[in-house]
């Protein structure tokens, strides 16, 4: 029976030890399912623009990314669901409020903007990661859409609750944080809708933290033998870690390929 495949990225379908490695069994587990006549995508936290372009270098054609968001089918956006507006502009408020570093992504693109340097102060050097402009005309309540937040809270001055209703990524060693949405399944959801498809066939791939809602609500969850302990938790399998092999090992001895 065909079955509807989202694997996570980071730590999943990549290496848990050497960023952005793709072994080759995956990518043959990942061939040979589309073979078998499976639908498979990826399902990411990652902003579309860099989901993109880790989505060409392995060759899928369809994915969940935004943290649930966005819905790309056969390289084709044919949903976007904007996180909560009111809500992100509560939280930049009360950032500038407490005297914390924030920054906005205001389009789908590693431009940000600042509207003083406190960002630039309390993070550091983050220009690897993303281009930081301040401006101090900037005010977000004349803005279209807001995508993400990046908050630099070194005292930890913020109310995580409030931010945790969007959703936490911590980035490197709590450089700073990005508030981004981090329901991946809202986008699955969609992508069954979409498709035609019965959610009973999903199956789901993951390791961290922003793959716990995702593993509650899926029908059937996979971890990754290098999974965090909550992901493990939630799991109906554990496979292998995704440096030996986890993700072919899993579909072959479920018999997928």
């Amino acid at each position: 029976m065909r079955k509807l495949f989202f694997f996570d990225i980071d730590g999943t379908l990549t290496s848990a030890k050497e960023f952005g490695k793709v072994y080759e069994s995956t990518r043959e587990a990942l061939r040979r399912l589309k073979e078998n006549g499976h639908f498979v995508a990826l399902a990411t936290g990652r902003a579309l623009f860099r989901a993109k372009a880790f989505q060409n270098e392995i060759g899928l054609e369809n994915m969940v990314c935004e943290g649930g968001c966005c819905v790309i089918l056969n390289h084709q956006q044919v949903s976007y669901e904007a996180p909560n507006q009111e809500l992100l502009k509560d939280i930049y408020h009360e950032a500038l409020a407490k005297q914390v570093g924030v920054a906005v992504a205001c389009e789908d693109s590693a431009h940000r903007i600042a509207p003083n340097s406190l960002f630039h102060e309390l993070a550091g050097d983050v220009h690897e990661f993303m281009d930081v402009n301040t401006d101090s005309e900037f005010c977000i309540d004349r803005v279209d859409q807001i995508r993400r937040l990046f908050i630099a809270d070194p005292q930890h001055k913020m109310d995580m609750k409030k931010l945790e209703q969007i959703g936490v990524m911590h980035y490197g060693d709590d450089q700073f944080i990005i508030i981004e949405p981090d329901d991946k399944y809202k986008g699955i959801k969609k992508t069954c809708e979409l498709l035609g498809e019965s959610e009973d066939q999903i199956v789901v791939f993951g390791d961290g933290w922003n793959d716990r809602k995702m593993f509650q609500q899926a029908p059937f969850a996979v971890a990754m033998g290098n999974a965090v302990p909550d992901v493990k938790a939630e799991a109906d399998y554990i496979t292998a870690d995704s440096d030996h092999d986890g993700i072919y090992l899993a579909c072959e001895h479920f018999g997928w390929i």
